[in-house]
């Protein structure tokens, strides 16, 4: 098991929660819904669950709430209204408590006198400066993370979940030694669809991997090597028992190192 840490950087921030193995309150009965399934429920529970830090929305102007603050990318091309077409705006709301306004984070966390005597802010969104990326908008989150030594976060959609009305970009980070925030980074809305996330949304997941395993290689075993014989020995033995047991694999994982063990003199063809 790892440690991870996090520094906020500002008041009353909605923090990451760990990620839970069920996707619902209310599970079906009968067998075979997903939360009977181990790897289903091993892959949703890994990591951390990231959660808006603001309130935010991209939609039509009409749709903006009373106590939104909407704008537009200061780089998005002037807009040409065409078919009657109402183009989408961003809008942020304000959050004192966190120290969140007019898209604005005050960075308590920072207020010292090293950075001359004013406490620096952060954006709650901000865009890209090229044009090929006009498309795309950042969500900062205000705190930084820290793992381990060659611990790396991936930051991915969410993970066997109903997916974020947004589409996230995924992103590998060397939170081991990287000293500032994450953004995440989202694809605009398309035209006319409207999306309204509040704070303490979930939008993102992590997950931790070691640096050393980024680039794996692949081996393709020959029929004949003695891991090869073993593993098809082993094939036979669970089919076996998830014969006599649909729920065999969950058990084995429970087991030590979750292996198959083939009794002496066993068939392996039963």
């Amino acid at each position: 098991m790892i440690e991870v840490q996090i520094f906020p950087l500002v008041s009353k921030v909605v923090l990451p929660v760990a990620a839970p193995a069920a996707t619902r309150s209310s599970v079906p009965p009968g067998y075979g819904v997903q939360e009977h399934c181990l790897p289903f429920t091993a892959a949703t529970a890994l990591g951390f669950l990231i959660k808006s830090p603001i309130s935010f929305g991209h939609c039509p102007p009409s749709q903006v709430p009373p106590d939104g603050h909407p704008f537009r990318s200061p780089l998005a091309p002037p807009y040409q209204k065409s078919g009657g077409a109402v183009e989408n705006v961003f809008y942020v709301k304000d959050d004192p408590g966190c120290g969140f306004v007019k898209n604005a984070f005050t960075m308590d966390a920072l207020d010292d006198k090293k950075y001359g005597g004013s406490t620096p802010l952060q954006p709650g969104i901000s865009f890209f400066d090229r044009e090929d990326q006009l498309d795309l908008f950042k969500l900062h989150l205000p705190y930084i993370w820290r793992t381990p030594p060659e611990v790396d976060t991936l930051f991915l959609p969410l993970i066997n979940r109903s997916p974020s009305e947004l589409t996230l970009l995924s992103g590998l980070v060397e939170t081991d030694w990287y000293a500032n925030q994450v953004n995440l980074v989202f694809r605009q809305p398309e035209a006319g669809h409207s999306v309204h996330v509040t704070a303490g949304d979930t939008v993102a997941q992590v997950i931790f991997l070691l640096r050393a395993h980024r680039r794996p290689t692949l081996k393709v075993l020959e029929p004949h090597a003695r891991i090869a014989r073993d593993l098809k020995a082993d094939l036979a033995e669970w089919y076996r028992r998830h014969t006599a047991d649909r729920s065999a694999y969950k058990k084995l994982a429970r087991s030590q190192h979750g292996r198959i063990h083939i009794e002496p003199g066993s068939s392996s063809n039963s």
